[in-house]
């Protein structure tokens, strides 16, 4: 049974990896369905029923997504075998991410990670060329040919782009390998590939542009949309590099609010909102009995009860209970709190020891965290 999960639908798992497809995967697959079944193979290949269209229509883009999904599986794969913890694929609009836990260790690892993925295409279209080429020329094989001819093209073309020299392309992860090899500077080898991806992105904007204007719409449109991803891609990238080096080694105990405003769970909501909420501007806090932790109380929750009922409904009510997914130890790291906060879609976690509260790590606190030493290691010239 599929589960749902932050704007994705895990389907299966692969050797211990989750394959989640984002919503726009829905789109993009229906998309290209169609213009296969109705474009592409009656256009080329006439003569046929409409039935049979669309059934090589759909083996096609199966295939087309299967291809896809085996190509993040060899870049997870390969990410796993040299230790960087790679556990979900998810498949959205513009093709697929492995999602690794952290940066690689070295320039010859992330070597290795991105140049797999390109690889595994290029064997997949010889395979697929293959398999067109022992398919005979009889009448009743001509679309299965077609689909496979299909295939092996469309690989080859998904290799070649994914190795232009863009981050976060393969082919800007090769360059960004070969950069931090070379300098030894991992965020300066960041900056140089984000670079080239934002000129690449233009590139595709502007050439989409073009497109547009010599009458090809729907080229035009989509490298248009191909080249702003990129283009944000690349700064996202960018950043959650800086990230997850202000954060390298950091714990919880490093940065939670140690003496946290706590809430007694008998108290109304309207008096959390009067005495506290309105008080401190916080976000939230924990609800806590006799020393027992028992949840925490966001203003989401509480903006979710009806204003009728403020005075009488209780924070115990109202509140998150504590089962162990809005907790964590403060011994545990920084990058963990954050992907547990984002599983469990709340921006504070209760830092427990031994069963006691002893502070709150909030998504805000992180930032602050984050923004100061990321201006603390840079020259003052360079943040000015």
């Amino acid at each position: 049974m599929a589960a749902e999960r932050k704007g994705a639908i895990d389907i299966f798992k692969v050797a211990g990896i989750q394959v989640a497809i984002d919503y726009s995967w829905l789109v993009i697959f229906a998309l290209i369905l169609w213009s296969l079944a109705s474009g592409y193979f009656p256009k080329e290949y006439p003569g046929y029923s409409t039935g049979s269209y669309w059934l090589v229509g759909l083996v096609a883009t199966i295939l087309f997504f299967g291809s896809v999904l085996a190509h993040e599986l060899c870049h997870a794969a390969m990410g796993n075998r040299l230790g960087e913890g790679v556990h979900r694929i998810t498949l959205f609009i513009f093709g697929g991410m492995a999602e690794l836990e952290h940066e690689p260790k070295s320039g010859i690892d992330e070597l290795k990670i991105a140049a797999v993925g390109p690889l595994s295409s290029l064997v997949m279209a010889g395979i697929f060329w293959l398999i067109a080429r022992g398919i005979g020329a009889a009448p009743a094989t001509t679309l299965w040919k077609a689909v496979f001819s299909y295939l092996a093209y469309i690989n080859l073309a998904l290799a070649l782009f994914n190795l232009l020299p863009g981050f976060p392309l393969d082919g800007g992860r090769i360059l960004r390998a070969a950069l931090w090899m070379r300098w030894g500077d991992l965020r300066r080898a960041t900056a140089a590939a984000a670079d080239w991806g934002n000129t690449i992105a233009w590139g595709l904007i502007a050439f989409g542009a073009m497109e547009i204007f010599a009458g090809a719409l729907i080229g035009g449109m989509w490298l248009i949309f191909i080249g702003l991803f990129l283009r944000s891609a690349a700064s996202m990238g960018y950043q959650s590099m800086i990230v997850e080096q202000a954060l390298s080694g950091a714990r919880v105990g490093e940065i939670m609010v140690r003496d946290a405003i706590v809430l007694g769970p008998d108290e109304t909501v309207a008096d959390a909102i009067e005495n506290y909420f309105l008080r401190y501007g916080f976000g939230g806090f924990p609800v806590v009995a006799d020393g027992k932790v028992l949840g925490v109380v966001t203003l989401a929750r509480v903006r979710e009860c009806p204003a009728s009922e403020r005075a009488s409904r209780r924070i115990s009510q109202v509140m998150r209970p504590a089962d162990g997914t809005i907790e964590i130890a403060p011994g545990a790291g920084v990058t963990d709190a954050i992907r547990q906060m984002v599983a469990a879609d709340i921006g504070r976690l209760l830092v427990v020891d031994q069963g006691k509260l002893v502070g709150l790590i909030t998504r805000t606190g992180v930032t602050r965290y984050v923004h100061t030493k990321t201006l603390l290691s840079t020259p003052a010239s360079t943040a000015a």
